[in-house]
């Protein structure tokens, strides 16, 4: 906890979501956060994750210039989990996982594996997870993968630049026109998000 408060600036979190379609199919949502500002980097739909995928979604939510210093991620199996947790790389580091490897070796990130069955160690991005659930993906149904992938990607544009952060107490990452104090004689204008949802 003090860790990630010490460095929330330099700290992304990610991590899976289960989504399943009118038709039975499991949708994998995979969601990046920057910790200090609950900014959604990026959002992503796969019926089929793999290890590459994952990898691929690393590079399209970092800047090799502006990444992040730490990747806090579960223990899931889609990491590529050594068995007898080898060393590799870097003195005495042990590497829980396939990706904390690339991500040190390729990214210049440091992987930090939560404990096994403590999901409450990724707190913030779990936050996110429910608050999606419960404001848009429990009330549609969904065809397919990119069906959920367009739902998501609209509610994050609205939970990033409108949305207040209850955590925070601000928006992550606000429109322009929110920055400015609005007019005292001005019209409020509601624009619908996600069909008026």
């Amino acid at each position: 906890k003090t860790f990630i408060r010490n460095h929330a600036k330099q700290t992304f979190s990610c991590d899976f979501l289960t989504q399943y379609t009118a038709f039975f199919a499991v949708v994998y949502i995979f969601v990046v956060m920057e910790v200090a500002s609950r900014r959604i980097v990026l959002i992503n739909a796969t019926a089929s994750p793999s290890l590459a995928w994952v990898k691929q979604q690393i590079r399209q939510a970092t800047d090799w210039c502006h990444g992040p210093r730490f990747l806090v991620h579960d223990n899931d199996g889609i990491f590529g989990q050594f068995r007898d947790r080898r060393r590799h790389g870097m003195g005495n580091r042990l590497y829980r996982c396939h990706l904390d490897l690339w991500l040190k070796e390729t990214m210049g990130i440091q992987g930090l594996a939560i404990p096994y069955g403590a999901p409450n160690a990724n707190p913030h991005v779990e936050r996110f997870h429910r608050t999606l659930r419960q404001e848009a993906l429990n009330h549609f149904m969904f065809l397919n993968a990119r069906h959920i992938r367009r739902v998501c990607r609209e509610f994050v544009a609205y939970y990033n630049h409108a949305r207040p952060s209850q955590a925070l107490h601000a928006i992550p990452d606000p429109y322009p026109e929110l920055m400015v104090p609005p007019r005292s004689t001005g019209q409020l204008i509601a624009l619908p998000v996600l069909g008026g949802l």
